[in-house]
């Protein structure tokens, strides 16, 4: 036997090592391409982008998945706290909360990373790039924020620039990491229509972030989260369609009314249905009278209904919203056999999903690369040091299943010390020091205005009750400097 063909047997018997390397009897051969994740991305990524945005325009369940990721994922923006009473602060909140961070001028700081994260579940990937203007009161750092779409990079850009690996658009050195963009002048899609040159612009990679869920190492770009489920949802889609048309011609109930006279019989188009004028029929409608020439009867045609098809409607639900990584109830809305142990189950898995998603991708990649970029405008300006201060992201406090169950169980993890009172307030977004301000000033306000509320726990108790006296006058003595009452004090002198 020759190496050669010692070699492929070799390969056989490994492969024949693994079932799921086997093509089993009866089955078409698997052969799926091979190839690093860019070979495997590469054009096909357009294709699946497009047919994306078509399902999202078009189908009601891929415009809810898109809406899901987004709601949960941003939500009202996650929220980037600089330290209190810094200048950072100050100009954050002005920066962000109007469109005056947007190039576009429409969207705020909560609106762009709706914008982006959309983008991305639904394309695969999304390109913000930084703008230096002239500041203003409402920008006071003159940064603006472009949000693009991945066909603005120019795919087919692939080879060697100045000794660099070019991918797909993107430039990387020899370790890998991006070094510059080849951006088209206008979205790929104006092309025909603008005329103008395609010739790219090459961005130094400072200037760009390029937001996309990495899902294999050496990835550079990445396919619409939709990619799995696009086919499924698009058959559901027909197969609901055929059901309306199916719908349509059982509601056809119609009368035949037979003629037998000998001309009815014998003449031209004896065996053809007519209407009323004596035009030939070929098409029922509901209502509909008929006339056929020869038997002298009256027939009722009435099309009997048949096949239920919530059994496949909801199979298909339920495979797209595992391949969206969502859940049943969130991508159908039906919740008839949904109760408080499910539902919190599910959200269980999603929440951890979702969490990897805002910790790995959204807050690394966007919210805190955006800090630092707006920190490093202003410190060019003058308005602070160039160290960077300690900056936080926290993210929208997830939305709770039964808020009385699980506020119960929060709360006992606290108190069981299984989990930290500064962990238990992140999870509604807050952050510790500022909860803890608010509750002083709150205390405050109420011990001046004499008003003794129940959720103060130096009067009241957990059950609601009233404190002990002793307990109730080391408050009142705290709180206005007042003695001790007559009685307590001579008890303590004695």
């Amino acid at each position: 036997m020759s190496l050669r063909r010692r070699a492929l047997a070799a390969v056989r018997a490994a492969l024949s090592a693994f079932a799921a390397a086997r093509d089993p009897a009866g089955r078409p051969p698997w052969r799926p391409p091979r190839g690093g994740p860019n070979l495997a991305t590469g054009p096909a990524a357009l294709t699946v982008a497009a047919r994306a945005r078509d399902a999202v325009r078009n189908n009601a369940y891929a415009a809810r998945i898109v809406d899901l990721w987004v709601a949960n994922a941003v939500g009202t923006g996650i929220t980037t706290r600089w330290p209190k009473g810094s200048p950072h602060a100050e100009a954050w909140a002005r920066w962000a909360a109007t469109p005056a961070c947007d190039a576009e001028r429409v969207l705020s700081w909560p609106g762009i990373q709706a914008l982006a994260m959309r983008a991305v579940v639904e394309s695969g990937e999304a390109l913000i790039r930084f703008r230096q203007v002239r500041p203003t009161p409402a920008n006071p750092v003159g940064l603006e924020l472009l949000v693009m779409e991945g066909d603005w990079l120019d795919w087919s850009r692939t080879g060697t620039v100045a000794g660099n690996r070019v991918v797909q658009g993107i430039e990387t050195d020899a370790a890998g990491a991006p070094v510059a963009y080849w951006l088209l002048p206008h979205d790929d899609s104006l092309w025909p229509l603008s005329g103008r040159p395609r010739e790219p612009e090459r961005v130094p990679a400072a200037e760009i972030i390029h937001l996309f869920r990495r899902r294999r190492p050496g990835q550079m770009r990445d396919v619409s989260w939709l990619a799995p489920v696009l086919w499924p949802l698009r058959d559901l889609g027909q197969y609901e369609a055929a059901l309306l048309r199916k719908a349509e011609i059982e509601a056809c109930m119609a009368a035949i009314v037979t003629d037998d006279s000998e001309e009815a019989l014998t003449g031209p188009g004896a065996h053809l249905l007519r209407d009323a004028r004596g035009q030939a029929v070929e098409a029922f409608e509901p209502g509909m009278i008929l006339y056929r020439r020869g038997g002298g009867t009256v027939d009722v045609v009435n099309p009997t209904s048949g096949g239920a098809h919530q059994g496949f409607a909801k199979r298909t639900l339920e495979a797209a919203a595992v391949g969206t990584g969502l859940t049943y109830d969130q991508v159908s809305g039906d919740l008839t056999q949904a109760n408080y142990s499910s539902l919190r189950a599910g959200k269980i898995e999603f929440r951890s999903l979702l969490a990897q998603v805002q910790y790995a991708m959204l807050i690394p990649l966007l919210v805190d690369r955006v800090a630092r970029r707006f920190h490093a405008a202003g410190a060019v300006l003058g308005l602070w040091p160039p160290t960077l201060p300690a900056v936080t992201h926290v993210p929208p406090a997830p939305e709770m299943v039964d808020p009385l169950k699980d506020s119960l169980a929060l709360k006992t993890q606290v108190r069981s010390l299984f989990m930290p009172p500064q962990e238990a307030v992140g999870q509604f977004g807050y952050e510790w020091g500022e909860v803890v301000e608010m509750f002083r000033q709150a205390n405050a306000d109420m011990d001046e205005a004499g008003i003794i509320s129940d959720i103060d726990p130096r009067r009241t108790a957990g059950a609601g009750g009233a404190q002990d006296a002793a307990q109730n006058a080391a408050v009142e003595i705290a709180a206005t400097g007042a003695a001790l009452p007559r009685d307590q004090a001579g008890t303590e002198n004695a």
